[in-house]
């Protein structure tokens, strides 16, 4: 009889544990699943976050310098931040530099609003980090009065790989002077000034 009741609960038992093995291989299946997919696709929000809405794409294909004057007509007061993206390539649609380069990024801003800037590489300003240093205020031979903007550090594009870096500019010009009549008639003049040369 104890032969019989340990057969039949033997298996029972034996059963269970496969069965109870297989629900937490299954669940646990599900979870890895939804957390892959869940990183995957933030990644995938991100970039296209990143790439949208380029307001200016440059081409470095040798040593060069070049620049371009963001329009800051409708620059007023604001609690909510400015944002202009460019892109910076070493290939457009007809070449491709046949040789590493070196860049590096300087914005140049007169004085006349009290406003910040803030520049970021490849990320998204919620979560970046601003690449630039405390300006400096320098004066030209005309004697105006300028701030410079200088990145923390240059950039290499290598010729064997097409590479593109996508830039959000982000300017700042709190709300506080929105009831100060002093800046009301005044421009700014922002100039983003990309250098490049040859690696040797």
């Amino acid at each position: 009889m104890n032969n019989v009741i340990n057969k039949l609960f033997g298996n029972y038992v034996e059963e269970k544990k496969k069965f109870l093995l297989f629900a937490f291989l299954l669940i646990a299946l599900l979870f890895l699943s939804f957390f892959l997919f869940r990183a995957a696709y933030a990644r995938y929000q991100v970039d296209a976050k990143i790439n949208a809405d380029i307001d200016r794409a440059l081409y470095i294909i040798g040593e060069e310098k070049m620049s371009f004057n963001i329009e800051t007509d409708g620059i007023v007061p604001s609690s909510t931040p400015y944002t202009y993206r460019f892109s910076v390539s070493n290939f457009n649609q007809n070449n491709m530099s046949d040789v590493d380069i070196n860049y590096s990024i300087n914005i140049r801003t007169t004085t006349n609003l009290p406003i910040t800037l803030e520049l970021y590489r490849n990320q998204l300003p919620e979560n970046g980090t601003n690449i630039f240093n405390s300006p400096i205020t320098k004066r030209d031979a005309d004697g105006a009065w300028y701030r410079v903007y200088n990145t923390s550090s240059s950039y290499d594009f290598y010729y064997t790989n097409t590479s593109t870096d996508v830039y959000t500019l982000v300017i700042n010009f709190p709300l506080i002077y929105a009831n100060d009549t002093t800046y009301s008639n005044y421009l700014e003049s922002i100039e983003v000034n990309i250098e490049s040369k040859q690696i040797v």
